[in-house]
């Protein structure tokens, strides 16, 4: 038999081929052209009917043997798509086929929420009404801007400035202002907004970062941090408020809710309640956040919660949707250190309220840079750093101590050569 029938039948140097691709190995290992399994299936059937090849059967049944039905069944394959008896990702291109369910993380990369959703993160509808005509743009500036100056570590949420009046086609009886975020800069005389004791604690490390480098200059750097964040603020809140009012929630499982909640904060009004909105717009960030949190998990979107993730992506300002956590260059503005904190700020942010003053307009970077590298000197520290059980600390611990830690890196050549190394090769 020549080489071409082989190939056609799968026999010889052709009897292990690829499934999908046209290659073959060979009893010796090596590669060689070959048509595809699918195909030699085709190519035996073909050959039984016509002759060229013996029909076989099953010695105890009578039927043909397994080998001939399955090359039937790639013949059919072949004709109708085999895939149509075979799953294949979401979203793929070609035809028939099972569609295989989308993952948690395929629709949510990003981890806005705690459980799977109905449809990619992408897609969730909104209606936010920006204010960027009421406020100035961010100026770009290369690292090489900032030489000289100390750059003081700034955690903040993604949240945007604007009006959102609706999630998911429900229009809300009341919209939630929000004043961000990184835009809050842009949007009031201040630089930050945060609880008083956050405020006294970052102004109080600018200060020891002066004292320590003799560098009077101090910019608050804006560092993304979890797309869940946003849970510690009232405009979350408020919009989840918003979303309840139309919830399919009975209810004895509002009163389970409530009963829940209320072994923690005892004077929670109750889920349902029309003072609810008005209940955790007055609580501190950590009640709201346990609080919305309660609410993002299986148990209660079978009851008719709402799914929290999409709050939490409506409310994020469209740049910062995407952002790894923990980047750094999408914010630097100059602190008034001297000036100390602002309690009970002219403009109200609704979720705190002490602010930070300003000295100057923000910037931000051509792109984004990961902290680890941003903040040189102090990652030079947890070098070598262990859990534990002695293994080496994962990521998420050295974000944890860059927390409590709040570090500062002050803007050498050395640094500013190598952020501008970095963004010119495609920063993150």
């Amino acid at each position: 038999m020549d080489r071409f029938s082989q190939s056609l039948l799968g026999q010889g140097d052709y009897a292990d081929a690829g499934m999908i691709l046209p290659l073959a190995r060979t009893s010796d290992g090596e590669i060689v052209l070959s048509f595809p399994q699918s195909v030699q299936g085709l190519g035996r059937t073909a050959a039984r009917a016509t002759g060229l090849l013996p029909m076989e059967y099953d010695a105890e049944t009578g039927l043909p043997s397994e080998d001939i039905l399955m090359d039937a069944f790639d013949a059919a394959g072949s004709f109708t798509g085999a895939g149509l008896l075979a799953p294949r990702p979401a979203n793929s291109l070609g035809m028939g086929g099972r569609v295989k369910p989308p993952t948690k993380e395929e629709l949510d990369p990003m981890g806005y929420s705690n459980i799977k959703l109905d449809q990619p993160i992408s897609e969730v509808e909104f209606d936010m009404a920006p204010r960027s005509l009421l406020i100035p743009e961010r100026k770009v500036v290369s690292p090489e801007a900032l030489q000289g100056k100390i750059m003081l570590f700034g955690p903040g949420d993604r949240t945007g400035v604007g009006l959102l009046s609706g999630v998911e086609g429900r229009t809300f009886d009341t919209p939630v202002e929000a004043l961000g975020g990184r835009d809050y800069q842009l949007a009031t005389p201040y630089a930050w907004a945060s609880d008083e004791g956050v405020i006294t604690g970052l102004l109080n490390r600018a200060k020891k970062a002066q004292q320590e480098t003799g560098i009077e200059d101090v910019f608050l750097a804006h560092s993304t941090m979890n797309p869940q964040s946003v849970d510690f603020t009232e405009m979350m809140s408020s919009t989840v408020a918003e979303m309840l009012k139309t919830a399919k929630i009975t209810k004895k499982d509002a009163k389970a809710f409530d009963a829940d909640v209320r072994k923690k904060h005892k004077d929670f009004p109750g889920v349902k309640s029309d003072g609810f909105r008005e209940w955790m717009a007055s609580q501190s960030g950590a009640t709201r956040k346990d609080i919305i949190t309660r609410m993002d998990n299986s148990k209660r979107r079978a009851e008719g919660f709402p799914f929290i993730g999409k709050a939490r992506y409506a409310l994020t300002e469209e740049a910062q949707r995407n952002v790894p956590t923990f980047a750094s260059g999408m914010s630097f503005i100059p602190i008034d250190v001297e000036a100390g904190a602002i309690r009970n700020p002219i403009i109200d942010h609704g979720s705190y309220n002490t602010s930070m003053g300003a000295l100057g307009p923000p910037v931000q970077l051509p792109g984004t840079v990961p902290n680890d590298l941003f903040y040189r000197d102090f990652f030079k520290t947890l070098e070598g750093a262990v859990t534990k059980s002695g293994d080496p600390q994962p990521m998420s611990m050295k974000q944890y101590t860059t927390r409590l830690t709040n570090p500062y890196q002050v803007m050498d050549q050395q640094q500013v050569d190598n952020l501008a190394q970095f963004l010119a090769e495609g920063g993150i």
